[in-house]
């Protein structure tokens, strides 16, 4: 049920597809869209709150944040290729395998890309890297269950 979308697609189409919000979406732009594969990228907000608190003297992303991008990215993906009804959304349901390789500084852009390596509704497994530059920052196995909003 692949949708034809118009690349790259910003984040307020993206806004269409996923619940989250400021401060808490951090995908920019989509460049890539395959059936099971999404490319995005975020960059990273140099006067982001975390940054004040994370390793002050040398500030990086938060591996929790870095983790949260690749997961937004496979609820993404989710969402523009198979399509959610509107009482339903992707949510974390496991994180597996996560290893960082670098950090991530204030001011760059994280391009993630994440395959769907099997579906078993209401769950997904997803493998996803994050790279800086083509550099691997980070790479993660992870799931996630399709869910229903509270009435």
């Amino acid at each position: 049920m692949l949708e034809t979308h118009t690349l790259p697609l910003d984040q307020t189409y993206v806004k269409d597809y996923l619940p989250h919000r400021d401060p808490m979406l951090f995908i920019d732009r989509v460049t890539a869209l395959g059936e099971d594969t999404i490319t995005i990228e975020s960059d990273v907000d140099p006067k982001a709150a975390y940054f004040k608190g994370h390793f002050p003297g040398m500030p990086i992303m938060p591996g929790v944040l870095i983790v949260e991008t690749v997961a937004q990215a496979g609820a993404l993906l989710v969402s523009l290729t198979r399509g959610l009804s509107d009482d339903k959304f992707i949510a974390f349901s496991n994180v597996d395998a996560v290893k960082f390789r670098r950090p991530v500084e204030p001011g760059e852009m994280l391009t993630i890309d994440v395959e769907i390596e099997k579906i078993r509704l209401p769950f997904y497994k997803f493998t996803g890297t994050a790279k800086v530059d083509g550099k691997v920052a980070a790479s993660l196995k992870f799931a996630a269950a399709e869910m229903s909003y509270k009435k």
